[in-house]
């Protein structure tokens, strides 16, 4: 994928593993996609828990990969939904990412949108996100902060990294509450699971500190 970018992939730094199907692939669908309201509500609640758990629980680890600081933090683009990102919906989400990142940085969805080229499986496109005239000051020189409901192939999360940096923010920094995996489906996914680092709900090894959290 950096090939079709041009650039290094932005470092992912993964709240959970999310094996499909799962209870928290379930979360991570629901809270945008449930039919009743009620139901989006009550999945939303728990996106909003768990992104407070692994704020706390990885504080050291997030503060060494953003030091010095964090200036912007922003949900990344849905590729093909009109409107807010659904991340945005999610009731006191803006607070926490602030206050747990850097209580001097600032919640901006409104950094990128969408510029009409295509994202596919494993295919990046710099050209589908850009950055408004009125942001560029903001961006340059900017830590960034990128967070997601989910990381699949990346290709989304990683285009939209690519427009940040190509637009003069210091570094970017992906942060995705699942990163999806398919044990039924690829093998290297099943031994990946088997592993004793992957334990009882599906927390990766940091990224930082090469243990498990």
């Amino acid at each position: 994928m950096a090939s079709r970018l041009g650039l290094p992939l932005a470092p992912v730094l993964p709240a959970h593993l999310c094996p499909v199907p799962g209870s928290l692939y379930t979360v991570l669908m629901g809270y945008k996609e449930a039919p009743v309201d009620e139901a989006r509500r009550r999945f939303a609640r728990l996106v909003l828990r768990l992104f407070a758990d692994f704020f706390v629980s990885h504080r050291t680890c997030l503060t060494g990969a953003t030091a010095p600081g964090v200036d912007l933090v922003l949900p990344v683009p849905s590729s093909a939904r009109p409107g807010r990102t659904p991340l945005e919906a999610v009731k006191g989400l803006d607070a926490l990412c602030v206050s747990s990142l850097s209580p001097g940085a600032a919640w901006a969805p409104r950094v990128l949108h969408r510029a009409g080229g295509g994202i596919g499986h494993m295919r990046p496109n710099a050209g589908a996100f850009a950055v408004p005239d009125s942001w560029r000051a903001a961006v340059t020189g900017a830590r960034v902060v990128l967070v997601d409901d989910t990381y699949v192939s990346g290709a989304r999360s990683q285009s939209a990294a690519a427009v940040l940096r190509r637009s003069g923010a210091r570094s970017v920094l992906v942060v995705p509450m699942g990163r999806v995996i398919r044990p039924e489906r690829f093998a290297a996914h099943a031994v990946f699971m088997n592993e004793p680092s992957a334990g009882a709900g599906h927390r990766p090894r940091c990224l930082l500190t090469q243990t498990s959290a």
